[in-house]
């Protein structure tokens, strides 16, 4: 009879736990960090090769629009005729290195002392959903590097997507012109 409550206790502890816990939120969350963390990793790498680099070009691959030229996920074509020189998204072009070849295409090992990063990170999911975007302009001093958040906290608690002084209440955007609009 011990036995049995002291089992039915545990099992109180242990849905109790897992309620307040929330580990798919946990899980979310962690994700999200590694999204934020991410793109201001990139965001460090594009400025310093923006700020070093003699003559920057933010899209040394795309020579023309292409079939890797989009604006997201839904829409390839519309922005070719738009104000973007360059547009990729890590769903569509997953290649992560970091010679102009890879879903951003600029050359970070033209950065005098070489480049900020071995590879180009991907979203946690890197699915039709969650996937990271950039973005650049003709003047190749400008850009937008974009994600969508999971989390509750990141979404409405912490708020960041709304907050960052972009374009989009949704949509989380960093860059130099985070109004890119991608």
């Amino acid at each position: 009879m011990e036995l049995l409550i002291v089992i039915g206790v545990l099992a109180v502890l242990t849905t109790a736990a897992t309620l307040v816990l929330n580990p798919a939120e946990l899980l979310k969350q962690a994700r999200d960090s590694t999204r934020i963390s991410d793109l201001s990793t990139l965001n460090e790498a594009l400025s310093l090769y923006v700020t070093n680099v003699s003559s920057p070009d933010l899209d040394a691959a795309i020579s023309s629009c292409s079939n890797k030229c989009f604006t997201n996920a839904s829409d390839i074509t519309a922005n070719c005729g738009g104000r973007h020189a360059a547009a990729r998204l890590s769903t569509t072009d997953a290649d992560r290195t970091i010679d102009g070849t890879g879903w951003i295409p600029v050359v970070f090992s033209n950065i005098p002392g070489g480049s900020p990063l071995s590879v180009l990170p991907i979203d946690p999911t890197n699915d039709a959903t969650y996937f990271y975007s950039y973005a650049c302009d003709n003047t190749n001093t400008t850009f937008e590097l974009d994600t969508v958040f999971e989390s509750t906290k990141y979404l409405t608690t912490e708020d960041y997507d709304n907050k960052d002084g972009g374009s989009s209440a949704t949509i989380y955007e960093l860059g130099t012109d985070p109004g890119l609009d991608l």
